[in-house]
């Protein structure tokens, strides 16, 4: 009678409480709540960090263009050829693609171009970004206020990768964060897995269409103003 009495007892709890028939043991024993998992925190600007730079050349384009002089073009030029260069060497050591929404990284990069700074895309997409203001608006006071917006875009983009390879990687990031300086390359090279030039420049093929996009867009914008001005 006793024993039926207790069956029945149990049954009741269990109906009360049935959240607990899912509690893993190890759970039970050491009275935690089960913790569901996390998913990656997703910062605005860097999920919309093309949008942002979109928007902002779209901003540039609405001003007036300046005249094509041969200084301000061999400015773009240089500056332009030294960003794609540097984006190359970068391509050819991190993985497929560079533009999803998430923080991702397999491994800790520490070769190649990475071995002299620890930030080359941003840089890079600094340099263009700059080569393309000065194409635009010429040697003139209008250009500061977007290569500033640009370039402090560029580095809490820098910063948001860094807090994020700091935390996955721990003590490994901090010894090569103390060696390696975050947007100024220092001379040092140290040899790692990377693949070819081309393979690298074919991976970034939607850089190269956006570039090619505002290259084309800056160019009909100077051609329209010198036509009806």
């Amino acid at each position: 009678m006793d024993g039926q009495m207790e069956k029945e007892q149990e049954q009741v709890n269990t109906i009360e409480n049935p959240a607990e028939q899912n509690v893993p043991a190890e759970s039970k024993e050491s009275g935690a709540a089960p913790l569901a998992e996390e998913e990656p925190k997703r910062e605005f600007l860097f999920r919309y960090r093309g949008w942002v730079l979109g928007i902002l050349s779209l901003i540039m384009l609405v001003f007036e263009p300046a005249d094509l002089e041969l200084i301000m073009f061999l400015i773009f030029i240089n500056i332009f050829i030294l960003a794609f260069y540097l984006r190359v060497k970068a391509r050819r050591v991190i993985g497929e693609h560079t533009r999803g929404d998430i923080q991702e990284a397999d491994e800790l990069v520490t070769w190649g171009a990475y071995a002299r700074l620890r930030h080359p895309l941003y840089v890079s997409n600094a340099a263009f970004g700059i080569s393309l203001i000065f194409l635009h608006l010429g040697l003139s006071l209008r250009v500061i206020p977007f290569i500033v917006v640009l370039v402090a875009f560029e580095a809490y983009l820098g910063k948001l990768d860094d807090r994020f390879l700091e935390k996955k990687f721990g003590d490994e990031w901090k010894i090569w964060a103390q060696q390696t300086p975050a947007f100024f390359p220092r001379e040092f090279h140290r040899s790692g897995p990377m693949r070819s030039a081309k393979e690298a420049f074919l991976a970034d093929h939607f850089t190269w269409l956006w570039m090619i996009m505002i290259l084309l867009l800056i160019v009909v914008r100077k051609i329209a103003f010198m036509l009806w001005a």
